[in-house]
């Protein structure tokens, strides 16, 4: 039982994230209609998401396991919530810069925190690569839905509306609620106990590993993919709006 409720607070983890996450886009135009800012200010909004997700990610890496996984996603989703709530009483375009790089760094601990438990929750590879993939598709239902979710709340014939801000209500309550979920569940994390060395060392050790020649190829193909995809889907609602003329 506790297993199962480990991984369908995983499965809701990710979900949320997706939705939040991807709505870099939606959130691009209705902060120029909104704001009345520029297609280059509001861009900003994809590098507070994406830089924040690139450093913690790094930051955090070698010594989550200090921290642990549960108490990590934890720290994560109250986070998230507490700004989500925030975000519409400040109702500043800066609120939502703070909110996205909130967003990207509780994601690195989300995601590093997720792929550990997975480790300790499979029992065989066969079972990892199934939970790993069942989760990648769970990640994308949820970008789905973000899309529905925002298109709710976004009122077309008013920009000036402060509408779409009620979204956030939402989402902050759907993020307690994974945190409840998360915290009422046993994860056993005896097998993730890390090494003792320290910091120095790891951080020598990440630098080492990044000057492999796999390493630095796996990273010049992970940036070229990103910036192809998130091009597209942080643009495409702008794109729509303002060429196509599509509300």
């Amino acid at each position: 039982m506790e297993l199962l409720k480990i991984k369908v607070s995983v499965f809701i983890n990710y979900f949320l994230f997706g939705i939040l996450l991807n709505s870099v886009g939606t959130v691009i135009l209705q902060v120029q209609r909104y704001y009345n800012v520029t297609e280059s200010q509001a861009s900003i909004l994809e590098a507070c998401k994406d830089l924040s997700i690139a450093l913690v990610s790094f930051l955090v890496a070698s010594f989550i396991t200090r921290i642990g996984y549960k108490k990590s996603m934890q720290i994560g989703l109250a986070i998230v919530a507490l700004a989500c709530f925030i975000v519409p009483s400040v109702n500043s375009f800066f609120a939502i810069k703070i909110l996205f790089a909130i967003t990207g760094a509780s994601f690195a601990l989300i995601k590093i925190s997720v792929f550990g438990t997975i480790g300790l929750i499979t029992k065989n590879e066969k079972a990892h690569l199934s939970l790993m993939s069942f989760l990648e598709s769970i990640f994308m239902v949820g970008i789905l839905m973000g899309y529905f979710v925002f298109s709710y709340f976004i009122d077309d014939a008013n920009p000036n509306s402060d509408r779409w801000f009620k979204v956030y209500y939402l989402i902050g309550i759907l993020y307690l609620l994974a945190l409840a979920l998360l915290s009422s569940s046993q994860l056993n994390e005896a097998d993730a106990k890390p090494v003792k060395q320290d910091s120095e060392k790891s951080f020598d050790q990440m630098f080492k590993l990044m000057l492999l020649p796999m390493v630095i190829s796996f990273i010049i193909c992970a940036f070229l993919y990103v910036l192809v995809e998130q091009s597209i889907m942080s643009w495409l609602p702008t794109f729509n709006n303002k060429v196509l003329h599509i509300p």
